[in-house]
């Protein structure tokens, strides 16, 4: 399957995507042994969580990533600020975050991961002029998302047992809007 990233777009998640974006990180293997955060919640807290975002309580801003008219996964962004706890990393200040998952399986492995993620560091992350950097923490297990994010320009920063009291080793990657977004 040839995919053309120019059919990719990013819609802002609504109500009706969560039973998708559940099955997503709850049901399909690999993808949710890096979604732990959820593993063990019920249907009811997973909806308290991502419906907090989708009406701005929250200021992480969570997408649906569509391939024309199909959802394919789902992508966020927060600014790492909004977080206490994190300004003893020195790489996370003027830096947004970034979590993405491809959660329809006929869309993964195709390389298509580190085609969404410039696409929307260009059209979402790097459109704010504050942002300086886009910084993400994957779990350092996960070969798959460093591959891909190393694919697009984010460098290895360092690794530390827990960002943002999740209790698991990470990987801190990190890109400037320098680096060719601009």
């Amino acid at each position: 399957m040839g995919l053309d990233i120019r059919k990719v777009s990013f819609r802002r998640l609504r109500r009706e995507h969560l039973p998708q974006l559940y099955d997503w990180i709850t049901k399909e293997p690999p993808t949710n042994r890096f979604w732990g955060y959820v593993q063990g919640h019920t249907y009811g807290q997973f909806l308290q969580e991502f419906t907090a975002s989708i009406k701005g309580k929250d200021s992480t801003k969570p997408y649906i990533i569509y391939y024309e008219e199909t959802p394919i996964g789902y992508i966020q962004t927060y600014h790492w600020s909004d977080y206490p706890g994190n300004e003893k990393y020195e790489e996370l200040q003027k830096a947004a975050g970034l979590d993405i998952l491809i959660g329809a399986k006929s869309y993964r492995n195709k390389g298509l991961g580190s085609k969404v993620l410039q696409k929307f560091l260009k059209e979402i992350i790097f459109t704010d002029p504050k942002i300086q950097f886009c910084v993400t923490d994957p779990d350092i297990r996960n070969t798959v998302a460093i591959r891909a994010y190393e694919k697009t320009g984010f460098e290895k920063t360092r690794q530390v047992d827990e960002v943002l009291d999740e209790p698991r080793p990470v990987m801190l990657m990190r890109v400037s809007r320098k680096k060719s977004f601009d």
